[in-house]
């Protein structure tokens, strides 16, 4: 090791943070414009990604003030639950280290983590729901490669990071700039389509030459591709041609391809100005277009300034079982309380929808003014009872403030999925707690154990409350009364003898012989019903009069003790 390598300054400077904290990023924007026209804007606001590292040190550490930099910090303003902090200058005129607390952005990624939310690929609104969501991690998604998007290329391979910027979402100085730039690589360009042409020409070569049963050798490869490319006679023809092109596709056309090819762009959504213009496009083009962008607001989707996951979640799916420990597989995951900042006021403008807080990122309420868009139903349970579930009504907690409410307004969400949209801030989607998981969330079944006994009582027909009503389907009970105990005799009950080589009619109940015997059959024989009675079992007769109240009150108690039954 050299000198200057292992001097006390080298080794300062090795073993400091500042060359191990990276560049902060810029500043997003926080203003945002409402309804009216007014942009809202707060110096206070967490903001929506973090800008500089979060710093952490050792308990050891952190009790004496080291945290690494160039002088320790007082421990009064790091002495906190989560001690982790970002470092705006470390060290300033006036000789301090201007710091801050991090715990905002440390904590959202705690309870982000905690939740298990994964992050999906953005899709659009009018794709297809019944098909679930692709995660970011996907092949045909997760790919820098240049190879993937370009003209040629698999088209089931996409791309997320480019080398050029995204031109509609440029200033005009910054496009300007870029112009100027670009002009001067004009003659890099048209080598650039000299060699895609001929790449052209020799694949149409080689599939003529398979179809016919020949195989080309490489160096044959070689001397086609400097034959078939074009000249400087043929180029200003074929840029001609591909200028028309251009003015009657517009950014469809070849040249936008091999422009954004050659400079590396992020694909732009070309823009449609009637109703005839949108009906003439193709079928498959449609389809492409319509899944990029799930924002009608704006005309083009923005490639993402990171990775689509942004580092928060690194899950491929939600379908994901949480076991119970008392109560086994569930078939919703355990919700989260949100908090509403902002209760949904009318149906009209942007604020029919309320807006709630889980754990540090604010979601929209799927249950609007006008429209249900909880697909789940999960707020719609039929299991009634319950703290939470009455606490936390989100039907009343959505709709309007609630200032005599301890705590603020409250309501259970089940996180589904999320994705991260050009501007680097999550996008969060929610359903609404099924009740059944909030009961259980709750340490609170009592209701939903007694409410599914009930059920069972009734479908069995046991001595609880029936399921349905009497006679109906679900309950197919036709009547209330006692059952016929009577015994009938061994010759009723057997069909008629009957002589004669014919079968006799049975009379009507008009005729006048309706209820006489039929030949051959044995006159039916009246019977007293065999039912036991109270008398029965007091030992007396229906005509031996009352009995004194001693001699009954003795009988039934022998009866009660089951001493009298005979």
């Amino acid at each position: 090791m050299s000198k200057a390598a292992s001097s006390p300054t080298a080794r300062l400077l090795q073993s400091s943070r500042l060359f191990s904290l990276p560049r902060p990023l810029p500043q997003p924007q926080l203003e945002t414009i409402t309804s009216s026209g007014v942009y809202r804007a707060s110096n206070t606001a967490t903001l929506p990604y973090p800008t500089h590292q979060a710093v952490a040190t050792p308990p050891s550490s952190h009790f004496r003030g080291d945290w690494g930099l160039k002088r320790p910090l007082p421990g009064k303003a790091t002495k906190t639950s989560t001690p982790h902090i970002r470092i705006s200058a470390q060290d300033t005129a006036e000789h301090i280290t201007d710091f801050g607390s991090a715990a905002d952005h440390t904590q959202t990624e705690a309870k982000w983590l905690e939740m298990g939310v994964p992050v999906m690929y953005r899709t659009t609104r009018d794709a297809d729901r019944k098909t679930a969501p692709l995660s970011v991690f996907e092949e045909g998604l997760d790919n820098t490669d240049a190879a993937f998007g370009g003209a040629g290329a698999d088209a089931t391979k996409q791309r997320w990071k480019y080398n050029g910027p995204w031109i509609a979402g440029m200033q005009d100085g910054a496009f300007q700039l870029f112009t100027r730039r670009v002009e001067k690589r004009k003659a890099e360009f048209r080598d650039f389509v000299k060699a895609n042409i001929a790449e052209q020409r020799l694949a149409d070569r080689r599939r003529q030459a398979q179809d016919e049963g020949q195989v080309l050798d490489m160096q044959t490869i070689a001397r086609l591709r400097q034959e078939l490319r074009p000249d400087e006679s043929e180029m200003v023809e074929l840029e001609k041609g591909m200028r028309d092109n251009h003015a009657t596709e517009g950014l469809s056309s070849e040249l936008t391809a091999l422009i954004c090819d050659f400079l590396d762009l992020p694909a732009v959504r070309p823009a449609e100005t009637s109703s005839t213009e949108r009906s003439t496009l193709d079928p498959a083009l449609r389809g492409l277009l319509s899944g990029l962008t799930n924002d009608t607001d704006i005309a083009d989707s923005a490639p993402p300034s990171t990775h689509p996951s942004a580092g928060l979640s690194y899950l491929r799916t939600s379908a994901i079982m949480e076991n119970h420990p008392l109560h086994g597989p569930q078939a919703h995951r355990a919700p989260v309380l949100a908090r509403v900042v902002r209760p949904r006021n009318s149906a009209q403008g942007t604020e029919y929808q309320a807006k709630v807080g889980v754990a540090g990122i604010v979601a929209s309420d799927p249950v609007s003014a006008t429209l249900n868009t909880d697909k789940y139903g999960r707020g719609n349970g039929s299991l009634t009872g319950g703290g939470g579930a009455r606490d936390f009504d989100p039907d009343v907690n959505a709709n309007a403030l609630l200032e005599d409410q301890a705590g603020g307004n409250k309501m259970w969400v089940h996180p589904q999925t999320a994705f991260i949209d050009e501007n680097g801030r999550i996008r969060l989607s929610v359903t609404r707690g099924d009740r059944e998981a909030i009961a259980i969330k709750n340490n609170d079944v009592e209701h939903i154990h007694e409410a599914r006994a009930a059920a069972s009582r009734g479908m069995v027909g046991g001595g609880g409350a029936a399921a349905a009503l009497p006679g109906t389907s679900g309950n197919a009970n036709y009547g209330h009364s006692l059952p016929d105990r009577r015994r009938a005799p061994a010759e009723m009950g057997q069909m008629p003898a009957f002589s004669g080589g014919g079968a006799q009619q049975p009379r009507a109940p008009d005729s006048p012989d309706y209820g006489a015997v039929y030949e051959g059959q044995r006159p039916q024989v009246r019977r007293r019903a065999e039912v036991r009675g109270f008398d029965e079992e007091l030992g007396t007769q229906a005509g031996e009069g009352r009995m004194d109240d001693e001699s009954a009150t003795s009988r039934i108690r022998e009866l009660l003790e089951g001493r009298g039954r005979r």
